[in-house]
């Protein structure tokens, strides 16, 4: 935690506006964003880019890289460990323009639920067992997010790893909690894809 002179941390719906401006200027590589991100630690990595897929418009290609990169954030989270790439990923090219756009319309949605959020329950949620824990979640639904998916759907595993993420970074632990749920019934989408396929999901929900 901060200390009581500490300037308050930078909010996500700012860091989301800085890089949306950052990626409409030109083509980024996953290396040359990576280190444009704040240094509070890795649930803001991971909250920044999972809520560019917190709505139902599909992102070809994005989302592999995305969710691979998360997942790997949240396992070493589960495992106390910071934050480290594979050196091969980071010349790999991304569309800056439409990340640009992507990442300013997640700040917009972000700015109107943030004062939302506070610390909540921090003789839980601050626990680094807690952090480790929801480390492994994140995980687990980046791999979600990286899977192939029928369009629309990235958003299902990018609203648990953001509730999660924020849940992290704010000691909040309503956040956490509704991230678990998130995950939960994440398990049952996929798993229902899995069994059932896509129309045989869409039937069961109608």
């Amino acid at each position: 935690m901060s200390g009581p002179g500490a300037a308050p941390p930078t909010r996500l719906s700012a860091e989301l506006e800085r890089l949306g401006a950052v990626c409409r200027e030109r083509s980024l590589t996953v290396g040359e964003l990576l280190p444009g991100l704040a240094p509070r630690d890795q649930a803001l990595l991971t909250a920044v880019l999972a809520a560019g897929f917190m709505h139902p418009v599909p992102l070809p290609g994005l989302s592999s890289v995305f969710g691979l990169i998360i997942a790997l954030a949240g396992a070493r989270m589960a495992r106390g460990l910071g934050p480290w790439v594979p050196a091969r990923w980071h010349g790999r090219h991304l569309p800056g323009r439409r990340l640009g756009g992507v990442f300013t319309a997640a700040a917009a949605g972000m700015r109107r639920v943030e004062h939302f959020i506070k610390p909540r329950g921090r003789w839980l949620s601050a626990h680094p067992l807690t952090e480790r824990f929801s480390g492994g979640v994140i995980a687990f639904c980046g791999l979600l997010l990286a899977m192939p998916a029928p369009p629309g759907l990235n958003f299902a595993p990018a609203i648990p790893i953001v509730l999660l993420s924020l849940g992290i970074l704010e000691e909040d632990l309503l956040l956490l909690a509704a991230g678990y749920l998130g995950a939960t019934l994440n398990v049952l989408l996929f798993g229902g894809l899995a069994l059932f396929g896509w129309s045989g999901v869409r039937a069961l929900l109608g």
